[in-house]
């Protein structure tokens, strides 16, 4: 995953060189710069691997808009193209985007519906949606059917609500760095499979993102942004939600660096988190929980040039493993 920071001719050349390191995808934020922007400039650096958000905000932009920035993706890369899609939690999608959403859940099925029924349109030069949030009666807006590719969908989950709607409509789960394999085993995992089950399908593949660090003081500055109410059950389900409520309470305060510390001597063992250059220790933790996992820099507690470089520390790890 590469950095948030990175403009889009540092995203061509690290995509590039993540190729040749021997990654099979590439992926781009929603943080600092557009997802989709992003991803047409690592598919402009590479030829063979797929690319696309990891995860882009679903709710910040309708579906409409969404399904033809992939569809045109998709094209321009020859089918690479993957639409990945997150809801954000809502304090955030509120002071980030200014917005506000009822219902995730059941809105991100919703959404992900209405954006294939946009691409069925695209294909057959006509079509509508109506759905329980979502209504578009006219996704062609200029006449005309035209071929395109399957653009697999991921829904990212932190919680099992979310996480059953990905089993019940997507092609693969986004998992989060914010987890423990106890928790990806017993509780996320199942409720992949019943959200599949509800629709009639097999469990849909699962990425999951760890989040690698060059030393624990950032590692924890960047679980600190995640430690969070909404996530409080990932603590919760390991035993350790006092040490949250903690966490919260020096958040509240005002005292980041003791929140930070506290990550730091708590819960760092617990969460998906690679701090320096092992990472075949790090994955070793999540074998059998995923089908592939997603190493991404910190995006918090390490500035612009400090997130390339790792990012390029990385590449050349991987590359060793390969």
């Amino acid at each position: 995953m590469l950095p948030g920071a990175a403009n889009f001719s540092e995203t061509r050349e690290l995509a590039r060189q993540a190729e040749a390191a021997g990654a099979d995808a590439v992926w781009v934020t929603d943080l600092r710069r557009d997802p989709y922007l992003s991803s047409a400039a690592a598919l402009d650096g590479t030829q063979r691997v797929r690319v696309g958000p990891n995860v882009a905000v679903a709710f910040a932009r309708s579906p409409a808009v969404t399904a033809a920035a992939a569809w045109d993706l998709s094209l321009l890369s020859g089918g690479r193209f993957v639409l990945g899609l997150g809801s954000q939690v809502g304090p955030t999608l509120e002071r980030r985007f200014g917005v506000t959403v009822d219902h995730p859940g059941p809105r991100m099925r919703d959404y992900v519906r209405a954006v294939r029924a946009c691409w069925e349109a695209y294909r057959h030069g006509h079509g509508s949606y109506e759905g329980e949030f979502y209504k578009i009666a006219r996704p062609v807006f200029q006449a005309g059917a035209e071929e395109g590719y399957e653009i697999p969908v991921l829904v990212a989950g932190v919680n099992p609500v979310m996480t059953r709607i990905a089993g019940e409509v997507a092609d693969g789960f986004a998992g989060h760095a914010f987890n423990t394999p106890a928790y990806m085993r017993q509780v996320l995992l199942p409720a992949l499979d019943e959200g599949a089950a509800r629709a009639g399908r097999r469990r849909p593949e699962v990425l999951l993102y760890l989040a690698c660090a060059p030393d624990r003081a950032t590692a924890a500055a960047v679980m600190f942004q995640y430690t969070v109410p909404g996530y409080r059950r990932v603590l919760d389900y390991a035993g350790k939600g006092e040490v949250a409520d903690r966490v919260f309470q020096l958040s509240a305060e005002g005292k980041r660096a003791e929140a930070r510390k506290l990550i730091e001597t708590e819960l760092l063992e617990d969460l998906g988190v690679v701090v320096g250059d092992d990472l075949e220790a790090g994955m070793e933790r999540w074998r059998g929980l995923a089908d592939r996992l997603s190493l991404g820099v910190p995006w918090y507690g390490m500035d612009a040039a400090g997130q390339l470089d790792y990012c390029r520390r990385l590449i050349s790890l991987l590359r060793a493993i390969k």
